[in-house]
């Protein structure tokens, strides 16, 4: 399956400790929701290369997990098995009802979220759980003025603008912090600010998606040409064979999920069905 960067994949190669953190952040969310899935039927909706889903399984009666790719599928197919797993594409999931549903780093990708919550809320039984994480737009993005950097997403959320959605959607709904005590989270805030400063200029609210898409791909490319001409430092990827101090220096138990935090990269949210 190709990295494109949006589908994690357990590959175990970090160029530094931002990809580092988001990995973490990733194993840490799928660790927080095992709590909520013991004895449950479990739906992992965005399932993506499956390595959450396989997390969830340990706790769960039974769990999907279903994604629009079926090259993800298959992938997830291949590389996950468990006698209560298995994965399906998003159509093949028909009027199958679930305990609780996970959807995580999904929302920002959806062109309509509330048809997005409704088709969610349709797959609970009643009193069922959906848990979601998506980035947090504070350090990413300018508010009012600016669109999502990454060509893949096309909403992003602050804390205030994702829990007013969801109040709307559902009788009981909390919205959490994703981040970190330790120094590890910093870079990642860094670079996100870096790219909202830099990307500025091609990615105005003004902007229709295809123009914003377009101008992006624009600006890598330039990079990536420079770069060519006027080869700087590369960050050398970090494989099995090669580990870095900051790999044995933090896990994911240094990511936290919790209502305040100083440093926060995304957001969780727990949503309870009628």
């Amino acid at each position: 399956m190709e990295h494109t960067g949006e589908r994690h994949i357990l590959n175990g190669n970090f160029n530094n400790k931002s990809a580092f953190y988001i990995h973490l952040m990733h194993m840490a969310t799928y660790e927080y929701a095992k709590e909520f899935v013991k004895g449950k039927k479990v739906l992992d909706f965005g399932c993506g290369s499956g390595y959450g889903t396989q997390m969830l399984s340990e706790n769960a009666e039974s769990i999907v997990g279903a994604d629009v790719s079926r090259e993800a599928i298959e992938f997830a197919k291949k590389n996950y098995t468990s006698p209560n797993l298995g994965f399906k594409t998003i159509p093949e999931l028909g009027g199958e009802k679930f305990d609780v549903i996970t959807s995580f780093q999904v929302i920002e990708h959806v062109p309509n979220d509330t048809q997005y919550l409704n088709d969610l809320k349709k797959l609970l039984n009643p009193g069922g759980c959906l848990l979601i994480s998506t980035p947090d737009k504070k350090n990413r993005l300018f508010n009012y003025i600016q669109k999502p950097w990454n060509i893949f997403h096309i909403k992003e959320y602050t804390f205030e603008g994702l829990e007013s959605l969801l109040k709307r959607h559902f009788k009981k709904a909390e919205v959490l912090r994703i981040g970190s005590d330790s120094d590890l989270v910093l870079e990642e805030i860094s670079r996100t600010r870096k790219q909202k400063m830099i990307t500025l200029p091609f990615t105005l609210s003004i902007y229709p998606y295809p123009l914003r898409v377009f101008l992006l791909n624009t600006l890598k490319y330039a990079f990536e040409l420079k770069n060519k001409i006027r080869p700087g430092k590369k960050n050398t990827p970090v494989t099995n064979n090669t580990t870095p101090d900051f790999v044995s220096q933090y896990s994911s138990g240094d990511i936290v999920i919790r209502k305040e935090i100083e440093h926060s990269t995304d957001l969780f949210a727990i949503c309870i069905q009628e």
